[in-house]
């Protein structure tokens, strides 16, 4: 099983001080750095780091805004059986690296099923203290994404890991077509794009991803398969000391090539995400009601749902805006 279609919609910037999103966001172009730029020390700037300390979009936030900016939300709408992110996907495809808590939600509107993870209830998580190491991948984002092709790095600016570029993609798998939104790195183009709000303009995007590499252990597989999710060819992987510096060039590979070099079987892992899929919506039933959700758990090869659905405070978890806008679309003539 394969995903077909795969489309990128749309690129949103996330504004953490807003908690809102904006088109056209400021989009980094991939470069190699120089021989003379190593080694790159990703500790560097460390004190001015600002960790995301459970700031992140609510669960269904990307999909309300590119709806709500569209021409023809119906279209979309009616064109859609599930919204996910990917990083729920890549749970339902059975990733359980950073993860053991696997309980989700889901609620049908309209015919469309929205799935958001429970672990994205950041607001009842505390403020934590970040170690060193967990800004290195983000540091070493901007050694090799700048604002422009060929630009060279700011390496003094600080680096904001609330501030996230969210990319909006449509796909078939099997008979279910799917929304989902995912982190956007940056793209590898080589001459600026322009206006990113312009559809012709981002179907030249060519996106691209960097990931740091400690030894033979590290999550290839996860990679590999945020890389497919995304449409992202173009892997850079560094390969980090204990001591938080890239002394090697950083190599640059296909991440399709690297999936039939290693034999991984992307298809089962989504066909394993496809049964769970039509198990959500065998579930889900008749209901269709944006203020009640079914809660789930997942568990190696199992799934186990909740006697009864939820009731949550209206308009539950979207906007206002939004569910006005949706009941006005498929309102009766």
């Amino acid at each position: 099983m394969d995903l077909m279609d795969l489309k990128l919609e749309n690129l949103l910037g996330y504004d953490p001080d807003t908690k809102s999103f904006r088109g056209n966001p400021p989009i980094g172009y991939y470069r190699q750095p120089l021989a003379s730029e190593y080694p790159l020390d990703l500790g560097r700037g460390f004190n001015q780091f600002i960790p995301r300390n459970g700031n992140f979009p609510r669960a269904f936030s990307t999909i309300q805004h590119h709806v709500l900016h569209l021409r023809e939300p119906r279209q979309l709408l009616n064109n859609t059986d599930f919204f996910l992110n990917r990083g729920t996907m890549l749970m339902f495809m059975g990733d359980r690296t950073f993860r053991k808590e696997m309980n989700f939600a889901a609620c049908r509107f309209k015919g469309c099923i929205y799935v958001r993870s429970l672990w994205e209830d950041f607001d009842e998580r505390p403020p934590f203290v970040p170690r060193i190491s967990e800004s290195y991948s983000y540091k070493a984002r901007q050694y090799v994404f700048t604002r422009s092709p060929g630009e060279p790095p700011n390496l003094d600016a600080p680096v904001d890991q609330r501030k996230q570029i969210y990319g909006i993609f449509t796909a078939k798998l099997g008979d279910l077509r799917l929304l989902y939104s995912a982190e956007v790195s940056g793209v590898s183009n080589t001459e600026p794009l322009g206006d990113l709000d312009d559809p012709e303009v981002l179907k030249k995007c060519q996106l691209a991803s960097l990931r740091l590499k400690f030894n033979t252990t590290d999550a290839m597989p996860l990679w590999l398969m945020q890389a497919y999710l995304g449409g992202i060819d173009h892997l850079a992987i560094a390969v980090k000391t204990e001591s938080g510096c890239v002394c090697q060039p950083i190599e640059v590979v296909s991440s399709a090539m690297v999936i039939r070099k290693i034999q991984f079987n992307i298809h089962d892992r989504l066909k394993a995400m496809h049964n769970i899929l039509q198990k959500i919506s065998m579930r889900m039933g008749e209901e269709d009601d944006p203020t009640k959700e079914l809660k789930f758990q997942l568990g190696r090869g199992s799934i186990l749902f909740a006697d009864q659905f939820e009731s949550v405070q209206p308009p539950g978890h979207f906007d206002q805006q939004f569910i006005d806008l949706t009941n006005q679309l498929y309102s009766p003539m």
